[in-house]
């Protein structure tokens, strides 16, 4: 609690967000505008007027708040992927561990939404709750809180291939019909023509072929496949906060690298099959099968899409905390060789990902080199070598 105290003195994303919902509510086009040093509103229309009752309260208060709502979520998160595993197995010392060491993989991730005031945790939540309640039965509230994921930050947009490969059409169709529903529904208060408009300047901005998006170096923090690939293929990328380093590998131009974009990100996506490993339209898996295969889906997401900074790689945890679980179960029944490269990998996975915490000093470098991204990569071979063994690793449901 003292640490969001400290928190809630300083002005950082929040203030972006209501400074959009304000502008918008006195009828500016807030995509268009300039918030402190460049900044812009990414987010829905919808979400600008849900928020619109913090813009009332002293900043301070309202930071808190918002504070105070991300711890709640992230608690909810952490009971949400906790349900998953079966601890009943473990000993106390063991359960201790698995907490500890989720909680230090996950504590640049935390620190960063929570010191950038950010929407990734409510983001997070929605989606990782959504899907709790549709497999529960609970389909109608799932795709509500799923939809309103996608309105806000279309992220969670993935689960929609996915809910259909798992035969959850009436879950698809709902989450459409109210992710339209929540395009126009500010249309009723901001007047139909004001909310077309500023769904069309809003698509402007996030249309993601965007020449710049596909560089994607606006932002030295900047950090997915295609701030990676941008950096190491093109020689004189346009990043004005460049170190006077090398890092490219090649030289290719511009129309080449959206090709080598798309088509990484398609290899990725296509390894989802590979988690998946059923025939489509099958929805009877294991509560274990579907944890993994969600967590990848997850994981893609500031893989694939653009304008990602560290506070996005939160969504990694669910299969961070998958791997965790599975190398403290499954310890003896593993060769010591392989035990040991995975946990070695697993490390220079956390260092990659957390160095910026433990030796932040050298933070330009690490984000010069996009580091953060190769400890995100380096997830998807360990998730992949630690899918469950014959004995079930967790609940069935």
């Amino acid at each position: 609690m003292g640490y969001l105290l400290i928190e809630a003195h300083h002005r950082e994303d929040l203030f972006i967000y209501e400074s959009g919902s304000k502008d918008i509510l006195a009828g500016k086009d807030a995509y268009s505008i300039d918030y402190v040093d460049g900044f812009h509103y990414y987010y829905s229309v919808l979400f600008a007027l849900l928020i619109y009752p913090l813009t009332f309260l002293p900043v301070y208060i309202g930071n808190l708040l918002w504070l105070l709502l991300n711890a709640v979520l992230l608690y909810r998160i952490a009971i949400i992927i906790s349900s998953y595993f079966d601890f009943t197995t473990l000993t106390k010392k063991q359960k201790l561990l698995f907490i500890i060491l989720s909680f230090l993989f996950g504590l640049r991730f935390i620190w960063a939404n929570f010191h950038n005031q950010q929407i990734t945790i409510l983001i997070l939540y929605l989606s990782l709750e959504g899907l709790q309640f549709v497999f529960s039965g609970n389909k109608f509230a799932g795709a509500l809180l799923i939809a309103l994921g996608i309105n806000i930050k279309i992220l969670p947009v993935v689960l929609l291939p996915y809910l259909l490969y798992r035969r959850e059409f009436k879950v698809s169709f709902l989450v459409s019909i109210f992710y339209i529903a929540m395009l126009f529904l500010p249309g009723f208060i901001l007047g139909f023509e004001q909310n077309n408009m500023l769904i069309s300047s809003w698509w402007k901005l996030i249309n993601p072929f965007n020449s710049i998006h596909n560089l994607d170096v606006d932002e030295v923090s900047f950090h997915s496949l295609s701030t990676l690939l941008a950096t190491l293929l093109v020689k004189n990328v346009p990043d004005k906060f460049a170190m006077h380093i090398h890092r490219n590998i090649m030289d290719i131009s511009y129309d080449h690298l959206v090709l080598v974009l798309n088509i990484t990100r398609l290899i990725f996506i296509s390894f989802s099959l590979y988690f998946l490993r059923t025939k489509p339209f099958i929805s009877k898996v294991s509560n274990m099968h579907r944890f993994v295969e969600i967590s990848y889906l997850l994981l893609l997401i500031p893989l694939i899409f653009p304008h990602q900074q560290g506070y996005a790689f939160i969504f990694i945890m669910p299969a961070v905390s998958y791997i965790i679980y599975y190398l403290i179960t499954q310890r003896n029944a593993l060769p010591n060789s392989k035990f040991r490269i995975i946990t070695a990998f697993m490390i220079l996975s956390y260092l990659l990902c957390n160095l910026e915490l433990l030796l932040g000093e050298f933070g330009e470098y690490y984000d010069h080199f996009k580091i953060l991204t190769y400890g995100t990569l380096l997830v998807i071979p360990l998730l992949a070598v630690c899918y469950p063994l014959k004995k079930s690793l967790g609940k069935n449901r």
